[in-house]
């Protein structure tokens, strides 16, 4: 999800029940949600902050990369931050400043920064399912010819002489 409809609206969306007072999910919730659920085979591990408080824009996730680095990321309507090298942990290492302060767009834009590994992983994985596409596309049987587009024998009597 891009930061502009992030921006949009921080009103809640998603499912909900409000006859059986079901909690419906705010977009950043959605986002974050999908996010473990799409990097979860790139990283050691991903999941939303059970001890940091959560808001409808507010989240923190913590993240073990590939390689066994942990950090625990905040998500807001400015984007997706690493605030801590530790789990569960909105204080950043303040020699680090400009690292702890950075916002990217995107959760992979995001590790493509802190895991040299996750892009080394996803890279593999879109490789494979290129292949694995390209394979399915090359064993399917050639279009069938209706013979409209057959082009007459040429019988040598309207060759020019």
């Amino acid at each position: 999800m891009s930061n502009k409809n992030r921006r949009g609206s921080s009103s809640s969306s998603g499912s909900g029940c409000d006859a059986c007072g079901a909690k419906k999910l705010s977009l950043l919730e959605i986002e974050a949600i999908s996010a473990v659920k799409e990097v979860a085979a790139f990283v050691q591990s991903i999941c939303i902050s059970e001890v940091l408080s959560r808001t409808t824009d507010l989240i923190f996730l913590n993240l073990h990369t590939l390689e066994g680095d942990t950090y625990c990321i905040e998500l807001t309507q400015r984007g997706w931050r690493v605030c801590s090298n530790r789990e569960d942990c909105m204080n950043g290492d303040f020699r680090k400043l400009d690292f702890h302060s950075r916002y990217f767009e995107t959760i992979y834009q995001l590790l493509d920064v802190i895991s040299p590994l996750y892009r080394e992983q996803y890279a593999n994985a879109l490789t494979a399912k290129l292949k694995q596409l390209s394979s399915t596309s090359d064993s399917s049987p050639p279009p069938q010819n209706d013979g409209s587009n057959q082009q007459s024998p040429n019988n040598g009597d309207n060759e020019k002489k």
